[in-house]
């Protein structure tokens, strides 16, 4: 079974930001739910706003296995990563890999994909 959540459309492209299966959850354009802060407030918002979607499939951040961290510009590396500590498990950290390029808005720093495994069905 394939179930898409928080289907939407970003100019005229209609996607979900949500798609499970019975084994595997993929994530699509997680970012801050408001861009007024820096790139450290925007990561921790950006990943609270993942743990809230990991959550509402019965799941939290052991299951996630890769997230792709998209960066506006690499000089923000290290603050992100600041804020990426401090959610990350030490240890059991998701793979991760982290490129820059021009983001969807322009006030957007940071952005995530993410897949994570189904380990439970919960209240989804």
């Amino acid at each position: 079974m394939i179930e898409r959540r928080h289907i939407q459309s970003l100019d005229g492209a209609r996607k979900a930001q949500v798609v499970a299966t019975d084994e595997l959850i993929f994530f699509s354009g997680i970012h801050p739910d408001s861009t007024d802060g820096d790139v450290k407030e925007q990561t921790r918002s950006a990943l609270a706003r993942l743990d809230t979607l990991l959550g509402e499939l019965g799941e939290n951040q052991a299951s996630v296995l890769m997230i792709h961290v998209w960066l506006k510009d690499m000089r923000y590396f290290g603050a992100m990563n600041a804020a990426w500590n401090e959610w990350a498990d030490p240890d059991n950290p998701p793979a991760r890999t982290c490129v820059s390029g021009e983001l969807y808005r322009p006030d957007l720093l940071v952005e995530f994909v993410v897949t994570a495994c189904r380990t439970s069905r919960g209240n989804s």
